[in-house]
């Protein structure tokens, strides 16, 4: 809990959201447990990255005890004004920094050095299976590795598997990033988790 308190903590700093944004949130329903907070983008620890907008990150009730099975496993939205391209390349671009400067503000609120040019983030193409018709029109499905150190708890190189799905809303043209991400293989019970929630929200944006 105390690493989930530091984490909002530093998330939240500098990052004021309008409350006029707190629709994403209502879209979003998590079992008992989860936890999240709300950021703008670019976040104060990733200033580099050029997607603006709002974040809404949901942990799951292990994220941060590295003997629990849903270790490091979360999920996160990103809303993102339009103009904003969700090419691969440009996807792959912004989780990178994102991670980098995860990584580097933790190890630095902890007088720690990390060298994150090492980091990586790949995308590969992947098929939606939508056998309910929920996902939105032009929506595209991405798997993704991110190589990185995790700074939170153990401080090690760590794989995380993402899952990614992009579209923009033809109405708003605000672009849409829907992130679940573990280090868990594919078959692990939380991705299961994580799809239950994704298919919610995806109904709840039809009301």
């Amino acid at each position: 809990m105390r690493r989930l308190i530091m984490l909002l903590a530093i998330l939240s700093a500098t990052n004021m959201v309008l409350a006029a944004d707190s629709e994403l949130a209502k879209q979003i329903t998590v079992p008992a447990g989860w936890r999240g907070e709300q950021i703008s983008l670019p976040p104060s620890f990733a200033k580099e990255m050029q997607f603006k907008g709002i974040e809404e990150a949901r942990f799951s009730p292990g994220m941060f005890q590295e003997k629990s099975n849903t270790f490091f496993s979360y999920f996160f939205v990103f809303k993102i004004d339009p103009g904003s391209e969700l090419t691969p390349k440009n996807i792959e671009r912004e989780l990178l920094t994102y991670y980098q400067g995860l990584s580097r503000t933790i190890f630095n609120s902890r007088k720690k050095k990390i060298d994150t040019s090492g980091f990586t983030c790949k995308l590969t193409k992947a098929i939606p299976v939508d056998s309910q018709k929920i996902y939105p029109p032009g929506l595209k499905e991405y798997a993704a590795t991110v190589e990185w150190t995790e700074p939170f708890v153990t401080q090690k190189p760590q794989t995380l598997n993402l899952i990614i799905q992009a579209w923009t809303d033809k109405t708003t043209r605000h672009g849409y990033l829907f992130v679940c991400v573990s280090p868990q293989d594919f078959k692990a019970n939380i991705w299961q988790s994580m799809r239950n929630i994704r298919g919610t929200f995806f109904r709840n944006l039809q009301k």
